[in-house]
This record gives C-alpha cells, sequence and structure tokens, in this order.
C-alpha cells in the first residue's frame, strides 16, 4: 500500500476516534476533530471526487397531506437528538430510539431494504464503541484482532417497535455529465425499551470477546465494557459541521473496506490483509460489507437536501 494510502487510513482512525473521545471530554469539540478543509484535503490525496452534487427533494410522504418535505424531527435524528422524533410520535421518553436509512430507485424496494439494514446500522455502532473504547489500552496487532472479529460479528435485535416511516424522492444532477438521476431515500424510525438497548450491547461485547483468541486482548476489551456501555447510553446531538466530517470518514471508510473486500474476491489476500494490518483502526467507521455502503450513500444523499 503506498504511503500517503496508509496516511489516509490512519487520520480516518484517529477523527473517527476524535468524534467519539470529543463527547466524552469536558474541552470544546472542535479542539479535536479534524477541520472540513482537512478532510477533504485527504480525500484529494486519496483520489477521491469531492465535488458536490446538486439533489434536490421532488416529492415526500403525505406531501398532499401538507407534511414538509423536510419533517422538524427528522435532521436533529439523524444528527443524534431523538427528542423531536418522541414527541412527535409520542415515544416512551425513556425509550432508545434508532433509524435505519436506504435508497433504492424503486420505493418499494427502498422501503424493504431500510427494515433489512437495521441491523448492519446498529452492528457499525456497536463496533464503533468497542473500537474506539477498546484502542486505548490496545497495541496495533491487538486492534487488528478485535477489528477483524467486530467486522464479521452481527446483532439479532429483540423487542423493537416500528415508529414511523418517512420516504422523499431526491432528483441528483451529476457534476460532471449534468445528467439527472432519481432516487428514494426511505426512513424507518425504530424504538425499544432501554433495557433491550443495553442488553444487545452487553450481548455484543461478550460475543465479540468470546471469539478473540488472545486472552490478554479479552481482559483488555472486557476491563473497556463501562466505557463501552457509557458511550452505548450517552445521547449525543452533533453539530452540523461534526456530523459532515463523521459521515465524510464513514464514507472513505466503506470505500476503503470496499475495496478490500474487492481484492480479496479476486484471490490478492495478500494485499487485503495487509490493507488491514496497515490501517487497521480505520474501519471503526465502517464494517467491510455492501450493506455498510448501500446505508452510508443513501445517508449521504439525505444530507444533501436535509443540511
Amino acid at each position: 500500500m503506498k504511503k500517503k494510502q496508509k496516511k489516509h487510513l490512519r487520520f480516518v482512525a484517529a477523527g473517527m476516534a476524535a468524534l467519539f473521545m470529543a463527547g466524552c471530554a469536558s474541552k470544546p469539540a472542535s479542539t479535536t476533530v479534524p477541520t472540513v478543509g482537512e478532510v477533504r484535503r485527504e480525500q484529494n490525496a486519496a483520489n477521491v471526487d469531492t465535488r458536490s452534487r446538486q439533489s434536490t427533494v421532488i416529492d415526500w410522504s403525505n406531501r398532499n397531506l401538507g407534511e414538509d418535505s423536510i419533517p422538524l424531527w427528522l435532521k436533529p435524528l439523524i444528527k443524534g437528538n431523538t427528542g423531536p422524533v418522541k414527541s412527535e410520535f409520542g415515544v416512551n421518553p425513556d425509550a432508545r430510539v434508532k433509524y435505519s436509512i436506504a435508497q433504492r430507485p424503486n420505493r418499494d424496494e427502498a422501503r424493504v431494504q431500510a427494515g433489512l439494514l437495521f441491523a448492519a446500522q446498529i452492528a457499525n455502532e456497536l463496533k464503533t464503541y468497542v473500537m474506539t473504547a477498546a484502542g486505548q489500552t490496545l497495541n496495533e496487532g491487538q486492534m487488528d484482532i478485535v477489528e477483524e472479529i467486530t467486522t464479521a460479528a452481527r446483532v439479532n435485535i429483540t423487542g423493537t417497535e416500528r415508529v414511523a416511516d418517512f420516504w422523499q424522492l431526491v432528483e441528483t444532477e451529476d457534476p460532471s455529465t449534468r445528467i439527472k438521476s432519481r432516487e428514494y431515500i426511505y426512513y424507518v424510525v425504530w424504538s425499544m425499551p432501554q433495557g433491550a438497548w443495553t442488553a444487545l450491547t452487553r450481548k455484543y461485547v461478550n460475543d465479540v470477546i468470546g471469539q478473540i483468541p488472545d486472552r490478554a486482548v479479552q481482559t483488555n476489551v472486557a476491563k473497556a465494557y463501562g466505557d463501552i456501555e457509557a458511550a452505548a447510553k450517552r445521547e449525543q446531538e452533533l453539530s452540523d459541521t461534526e456530523f459532515r466530517q463523521k459521515l465524510r470518514l464513514q464514507e472513505q471508510a466503506a470505500r476503503d473496506a470496499q475495496a478490500r473486500e474487492i481484492a480479496r474476491i479476486e484471490g490478492d489476500n495478500a494485499a487485503r490483509y495487509a490493507a488491514y494490518r496497515s490501517g487497521g483502526q480505520a474501519a471503526a467507521a465502517a464494517a467491510a460489507t455492501s450493506g455498510d455502503i448501500d446505508w452510508i450513500s443513501a445517508l449521504s444523499t439525505a444530507e444533501s437536501v436535509i443540511f
């Protein structure tokens, strides 16, 4: 792997860790989070197209009934504040609210996919908690072990209630070709009791620990459980800038993961494992699955019309 690619992977890791740790620190998040300019420079260094797309919402749920194209609860929800959506739909204030998102040319396909991607989004969230909390005490080799296990880890979610569905039909113009395309973004809002979320977090961490072959690494991850659980319980609304930074980092990490998966499929296992070991911490931002590409891409489109 080229030196600039290694540097970029480590930048993604540092950025995601900074966003996580900012919620735990007493000083302002802006002192630890990379600037948008820094993110874009790193993306340019990795030959990522950073030109913005022109997107417009042209239809949406219950438009004929007076519903806004961007309901007042939607932006706070994707930034981490569930208060408005709880008030809007009468959700118990003590419940945990999560959402899933998908993007497809067909609305029914987008609806089905949003439901299917819920588990992938939750697994990604829990993975980030484990990687950033346990990573404070692990060396690079140990981090690689945990990263590979959490990448493969899946969750079985029970006790949820489907609170609301909302969709937008978005028209996007490609900045290079000027060709316009239309796709549906579909959001599903879910709720679960706080106890169910805590139990899910505990089971996920225990499953990960049980698969770690190194006893010392098991011990370090177990010792970090308090920090992992605290992060999972915490609800913090990101600023617009922080949300965009996090999303850009997730996008790049997902692309990196996709490239590694392509290399594996093509039989280049040496390149795949070299990529993991040269920048394993970066994968805390996104697991190496096509499902993550799906929801992160949908979230990027949503950001372009909501923010």
